[in-house]
């Protein structure tokens, strides 16, 4: 399980979601590189660590002084910590959310990437 999870970020790391917030780039190499069936299940590792990421922090985004994104807002910045990595997600504190949030340091929205497959898990 734990070689699966570090194949999941090595994938997630090579599409340098934090050096340049290309949705379009990204679509495209997913496509290149990968099965459908390899982009579902990135998609879905992707949006594990957004949910668990969220849970974590719920609290202090809500907190006074919280940090300072609306609800779309707290997505955005959900992802954006996940598209930047393993390191990035695993060193993530409510002191550097609140930074990113004040200096909007964060793009919409790397589950982006991903949309072309939504519809396709329905089948």
């Amino acid at each position: 399980m734990k070689n699966l999870e570090d194949n999941y970020w090595k994938q997630v790391e090579d599409l340098n979601w934090g050096k340049e917030h290309s949705i379009l780039r990204i679509e495209k190499e997913l496509k290149k590189n990968h099965t459908l069936s390899e982009c579902i299940q990135l998609d879905d590792f992707v949006q594990n660590k957004v949910r668990q990421l969220k849970r974590k922090f719920h609290n202090d985004w809500l907190d006074d002084p919280g940090i300072n994104v609306s609800d779309d807002g707290w997505d955005d910045l959900s992802n954006e910590v996940v598209g930047r990595g393993k390191k990035f997600y695993e060193n993530i504190t409510v002191k550097k959310l609140q930074e990113m949030a004040n200096n909007y340091d964060y793009c919409e929205n790397f589950s982006y990437c991903f949309q072309w497959t939504w519809d396709k898990k329905l089948i």
